[in-house]
């Protein structure tokens, strides 16, 4: 059976945006918290931000002049999948 993610998105995948993933499943956040919670970098936070993006895997909603960023359908399909 065929990865629903395709062998693509799977070449983008590495721990860091895994835990990008995990930290936004469990607490839907703005860039910079993410950068502060995850102990990364912000520039390259939002580099695996706009790639995750690319990729569909998580989404942004503007609230209060932020992105918020969350995990799309297909987000939450792969990190079950990687369980």
């Amino acid at each position: 059976m065929a990865s629903p993610f395709g062998f693509q998105l799977m070449s983008i995948i590495s721990k860091t945006k895994i835990k990008i993933l995990e930290e936004i499943n469990h607490n839907p956040n703005h860039g910079y918290a993410l950068s502060h919670n995850l102990g990364l970098p912000l520039t390259f936070i939002y580099q695996h931000l706009k790639e995750l993006r690319d990729a569909e895997l998580i989404d942004a909603e503007e609230k209060e002049r932020k992105k918020i960023y969350h995990l799309t359908e297909k987000g939450k399909l792969l990190l079950k999948a990687l369980e």
